[in-house]
């Protein structure tokens, strides 16, 4: 169940999207709607309780609009909508991504992190960072970053991106050959108390297969509010196998044999 009171913080953040009173708009079905001219993605769509909206460009409304009237929102919100929805959207060089679960906190829901090693990074480190190992983070403009360096490598960071509304979004990435050291905790956490400090409601994201990132958020206090689906310029990306294990030390095994695997899977191209 996701958390209405925390669905509230960001909610006029979301019908910034539409450009009207979602809620209002919502009746017996799903919304399909043009997008607002404010709006941050060439589609965008949400499932938050009993309400399921997408906002997409206007020549695409109708056939979005079949879609999502032939599909039940389970579907809607799997690999099965990303699928569809992007069947229109990729002859305009868009394509479908998500769903994502969406968490929130604020002062009442947040544990703070007792760890004393990231620091916030001075516009001088920032303009070393290489963003292709950071990709997750929110750029060099930023409001805030803080890190973790080790031997003079910088090997965790976190960002702080302001969306508007008082909505700070928290991105993390961490060295890809240090991880469970605590180190994306450490960063999040840095950047969580930080921006609580300065009167900001917290945002995050962390897709369904990253089972250790989604784990991390929870513990910190952030909770499930929504899931979203983005439209983004570019090829279709599909999501990787999930990360993680459900226990220390379980044997992870492929259902199915590589054989029966997707082979048309190209490598990830260039950032």
């Amino acid at each position: 169940m996701s958390d209405t009171r925390l669905l509230e913080h960001v909610w006029p953040w979301i019908e910034q999207q539409f450009g009207f009173a979602l809620r209002d708009a919502v009746t017996d079905g799903p919304v399909v709607a043009p997008l607002a001219e404010s709006a941050q993605h060439p589609l965008f769509a949400i499932r938050a309780g009993s309400i399921v909206a997408v906002a997409a460009r206007e020549e695409w409304v109708g056939a979005i609009r079949s879609i999502v009237e032939d599909l039940h929102p389970d579907l809607l919100f799997s690999v099965v909508g990303t699928y569809e929805l992007s069947r229109v959207t990729l002859p305009d060089d868009v394509s479908v991504w998500g769903p994502v679960p969406c968490y929130v906190a604020d002062r009442t829901t947040w544990k703070s992190v007792d760890d004393d090693r990231p620091a916030r990074l001075s516009p001088e480190q920032v303009g070393e960072i290489d963003w292709s190992l950071f990709w997750h983070c929110g750029g060099p403009n930023s409001l805030a970053h803080f890190g973790i360096y080790e031997d003079s490598r910088l090997i965790a960071l976190s960002s702080l991106s302001d969306h508007g509304h008082n909505i700070w979004e928290i991105g993390v990435d961490v060295a890809p050959d240090l991880k469970a050291r605590g180190l994306g905790t450490a960063v999040v956490g840095a950047a969580g108390d930080f921006a609580l400090a300065e009167g900001a409601v917290l945002y995050a994201s962390a897709a369904l297969w990253n089972i250790p990132s989604g784990r991390s958020l929870r513990r910190m206090g952030m909770r499930y509010a929504y899931s979203a689906m983005l439209g983004r310029p570019g090829p279709f990306l599909v999501p990787p196998q999930p990360i993680g294990e459900p226990l220390p030390g379980t044997p992870l095994y492929d259902y199915y044999p590589r054989w029966a695997m997707n082979k048309g899977i190209l490598e990830r191209p260039p950032v």
